[in-house]
């Protein structure tokens, strides 16, 4: 009998620790209250951005700390930018942010897939990336950033969505592969931001639903993915009646943008005078004074 390749070996392997592991399974004993939604508040906001620098701080991602311990950027500044949080009772624990693209503004992976990205926009294709996500070591167990993946896949469908995009540190690849059927669509690149090497990964959502019901059709509830992210009743239906969320999305109250925007000034510097005069027409506060 021929021996199975190596790596079809090691996903038949995954597969196996992935039925055993009910990596779906809601843990949340020690949470109080437990809470999932979209940050609004300057507090929410904070909280997340705080938690995500925290996070990338201990894991090497930022290079040189920042006195307002927060890491964010321009693109939490458009309206169409959705912050996910996990919370217990007040307190964020896990978030997640989705960024959809603009001619303006672009997507943050741009930066290193320009050529990959404007072949899906070649062909009209919706696009967003998740990016900062960050869930504290004490609380992974409890499984709280498949439940923010979830809602940013249902806010994917809901506002037509044809591709989810992200980069990912290499060793996270085969995660990302093996449980939520990420595609690669652009290779190893050397990502400066963070100071780390990332891999361009995809799911074409037009094909998702066919790929996860082939392969998770015999998977026990705990670990289906399929059905938990597929065959879930919606919680934003009535949103869609009548008007689009995406559409109805507001600017971060001015005040906010400025307490954020004075915390790191370097952000405005970074822009095009299109991209500032944008931001300005949001933000009154930060067109150019006339004499």
């Amino acid at each position: 009998m021929t021996d199975l390749p190596d790596q079809l070996l090691q996903e038949r392997r995954r597969s196996i620790r992935l039925r055993r592991s009910s990596l779906l399974k809601a843990k949340l004993d020690d949470i109080d209250r437990p809470n999932i939604k979209i940050a609004e508040t300057r507090d929410e906001l904070s909280q997340s951005f705080a938690l995500v620098y925290r996070e990338y701080l201990a894991s090497g991602y930022i290079k040189t700390p920042s006195p307002a311990e927060m890491h964010f950027s321009v693109y939490n500044f458009l309206p169409a930018t959705c912050v996910f949080i996990y919370r217990s009772y007040l307190t964020v624990i896990s978030t997640l942010t989705q960024i959809f693209d603009s001619e303006l503004f672009g997507l943050p992976m741009d930066s290193l897939y320009r050529a990959q990205l404007d072949e899906l926009r070649a062909q009209g294709r919706r696009i967003s990336e998740l990016s900062a996500l960050a869930t504290p070591r004490e609380v992974r167990w409890c499984n709280l950033m498949v439940f923010l993946c979830r809602m940013t896949f249902e806010y994917s469908r809901m506002k037509k969505i044809d591709d989810i995009c992200i980069m990912v540190n290499p060793k996270h690849v085969s995660f990302y592969k093996t449980l939520f059927l990420f595609e690669e669509f652009g290779p190893e690149r050397f990502y400066g931001a963070v100071g780390a090497p990332a891999v361009a990964l995809r799911i074409n959502m037009d094909s998702i639903q066919e790929k996860s019901l082939e392969k998770y059709r015999d998977f026990e509830v705990d670990g289906n993915v399929h059905d938990f992210f597929c065959k879930i009743n919606s919680t934003m239906q009535e949103l869609q009646s009548g008007w689009s969320f995406y559409e109805k999305r507001h600017p971060m109250h001015p005040e906010d943008a400025r307490f954020f925007l004075e915390s790191k000034k370097d952000i405005l510097e970074k822009l095009n005078p299109q991209q500032r005069e944008y931001l300005a027409n949001l933000y009154p506060f930060l067109a150019p004074t006339r004499a």
